[in-house]
């Protein structure tokens, strides 16, 4: 009877699972758990977009603190099963282990891209026209902003514990150096009617409107995070606020939408 050859070979033995029992089949186990990160944050932002949570819960405390921390421990288990699999099994589970770092990778990248967002916008909520004669909101739509919303003040100032470079400040003075192009605009003003019209067309919902002042809602389309803006119609000039109800920071969210709507009401 001829010598039998015994061979080990690497990828024969994961498919004959000796190398599952070595521990080769972590990389799938890997691959799984690196879902939980994008998947979590998928359902905090669908619970709080539907009311189901407040936008705190969703997003401050379960997307800002417990996303990353989740995604962290998936990135260390993939890039684990990853130097697992290049030298043990490249061709079986190498794929599995290097999808994982990817989706763990790219959740990691996404929240270093939206840290640098907030180093790179002062920590406002709301942008102005005009500070020297402050847009005001009817009371009816401040109680619909509701207790939980930031206050609507007439010369909000940055807290001194809140950001060095910014600290202090008063949102007029920020407003001047981070959003130049919102300012009044002069000459005769649209009526209430177009102003309406136009607010409509940018994906705001009316809330009220009088001949010398209208109100509306904008609502983010991931979130459901709102902001509140008003146009104000003075007989020689038009002055526009918009103050976010309950994220810290816009991230010049405010300043886009009233440049915007500027542009518009000017054309």
């Amino acid at each position: 009877m001829p010598d039998e050859v015994t061979h080990f070979d690497a990828e024969t033995a994961v498919d004959t699972g000796q190398g599952r029992r070595k521990g080769l089949g972590f990389a799938p186990v890997a691959f799984v758990i690196s879902l939980f990160a994008p998947l979590t944050y998928g359902v905090a932002m669908l619970a709080t977009r539907s009311g189901y949570i407040s936008y705190d819960l969703g997003f401050n405390t379960i997307a800002l603190t417990y996303v990353p921390k989740i995604a962290t421990v998936a990135m260390i288990l993939s890039a684990l099963s990853l130097l697992i699999s290049v030298f043990k099994a490249p061709k079986t589970y190498g794929p599995w282990a290097l999808s994982a770092v990817i989706v763990s990778g790219s959740v990691l990248a996404g929240y270093y891209a939206y840290e640098l967002r907030l180093k790179a916008n002062p920590p406002i909520h709301e942008v102005a026209t005009d500070w020297e004669r402050p847009v005001t909101f009817s009371s009816k739509l401040i109680t619909a902003r509701g207790p939980s919303a930031h206050p609507v003040e007439d010369s909000p100032y940055v807290g001194r514990n809140v950001a060095y470079e910014w600290a202090g400040q008063s949102l007029a003075a920020i407003n001047a150096q981070t959003c130049p192009m919102a300012s009044t605009i002069p000459g005769r003003p649209k009526d209430a009617a177009a102003v309406v019209r136009i607010l409509r067309q940018e994906g705001y919902v009316v809330f009220g409107q009088s001949d010398w002042r209208v109100e509306a809602i904008w609502e983010d389309p991931w979130w459901g995070n709102r902001s509140d803006l008003v146009v104000r119609l003075d007989p020689d000039k038009t002055d526009i606020r918009s103050v976010s109800r309950e994220e810290a920071v816009d991230l010049g969210g405010n300043c886009k939408r009233v440049t915007a709507l500027i542009q518009r009401l000017k054309s």
